[in-house]
């Protein structure tokens, strides 16, 4: 039975170079990417309900 062969890629943190292995990397982008999208879509949303309250923003906790 042969062995996977690991496939490694350099991630960059700031200015500071960390190996990793490849599949790694993409789920962490993949997480980063849909965090961002999630937080951009949060304020968005925000945005336009306040438009809409006339400037006046309502919130419920």
């Amino acid at each position: 039975m042969a062995a996977e062969k690991e496939i490694y890629s350099w991630l960059f943190v700031n200015t500071i170079p960390l190996l990793y292995e490849e599949k790694k990397i993409e789920r962490q982008s993949k997480i980063e990417h849909w965090l961002n999208l999630y937080q951009l879509t949060r304020e968005i949303d925000a945005l336009i309900s306040e438009e809409q309250n006339g400037g006046a923003a309502s919130y419920v906790v």
